[in-house]
């Protein structure tokens, strides 16, 4: 056999055998609930994050890219300013939680209100709690609440695949096996939406992952994120989580479901006042 023959038969060889996985300092993991207990840790581990980013939008409605400065703290601190191609500034999100502040360059309008789903979906595509953003935006995903679980090992992805069940609704979780963090996780037999997080970069001793995607299938739409400078774990500067409208800009109160409330009228001042 010459030699690009041998390099060509053992190129195939090789194909159909599985990859080595790289278990990490724990060693491979058998048991669904150690996974379960490690991975739940391991999520934990970023609690805040600062700085720049692209967030990418795919929608029956229309796709494109935008730059974004991003500060964001568990449990549901979040401001979000979004910059087009020049660098002009589109719209500014922020929330503490409970309530939300939205300006929007375009429409040069302020608006505020409860922070719900559907108020937050005014800034982005899919309706989620704040705290539920926060959460995703800092690498963790929301768990069911599982009344069983299992565990294999894909070797053909070199992936852990735990599977958590409640009733008739499952949750099924693709981990890293060395940094044990979801890759990816679906949920069926419950309207949800699935994530996805990719490019793990080490960080002194943590591991965050570097692009973040969520999908809801049942509206089409994809939501992306792709951390570019950012710091992690670092105490946020609170001032930038005031709600407080830019200068001379119209406010608009809207209600928990995104409706404008009418203006408050004051009372006529007294005689004398």
């Amino acid at each position: 056999m010459n030699r690009a023959a041998a390099a060509i038969f053992l190129a195939i060889l090789c194909s159909g055998c599985p990859k080595r996985i790289d278990f990490g300092a724990n060693g491979q993991i058998t048991r669904a609930d150690e996974l379960f207990r490690l991975t739940s840790a391991a999520q934990d581990r970023v609690a805040t994050l600062q700085g720049d980013g692209k967030v990418r939008v795919e929608s029956p409605q229309g796709s494109g890219t935008v730059s974004a400065w991003l500060s964001v703290s568990r449990p549901g601190l979040l401001r979000v300013e979004m910059f087009d191609f020049f660098n002009r500034p589109i719209a500014v999100l922020v929330t503490d939680g409970q309530r939300f502040g939205l300006f929007q360059a375009q429409e040069n309008k302020y608006y505020q209100g409860p922070a719900t789903p559907q108020n937050l979906s005014r800034f982005l595509p899919i309706a989620l709690p704040s705290g539920e953003l926060v959460s995703v935006m800092l690498g963790k995903v929301p768990f069911i609440p599982a009344e069983r679980m299992t565990l294999h090992l894909d070797t053909k992805e070199g992936l852990y695949v735990l599977t958590l069940q409640r009733g008739a609704v499952s949750q099924v979780l693709h981990i890293h096996p060395k940094y044990l963090q979801v890759v990816r996780s679906e949920v069926r037999g419950a309207p949800a939406y699935g994530l996805e997080y990719d490019h793990f970069k080490e960080q002194g001793e943590l591991v965050f992952p570097h692009e973040v995607k969520l999908t809801a299938s049942t509206a089409d739409t994809s939501l992306g994120l792709r951390y570019t400078d950012i710091t992690l774990n670092q105490s946020p500067d609170l001032t930038l989580f005031e709600l407080s409208a830019p200068e001379d800009v119209p406010v608009i109160d809207v209600d928990e479901g995104g409706q404008a409330l009418p203006p408050v009228t004051l009372p006529p001042a007294s005689p004398g006042s």
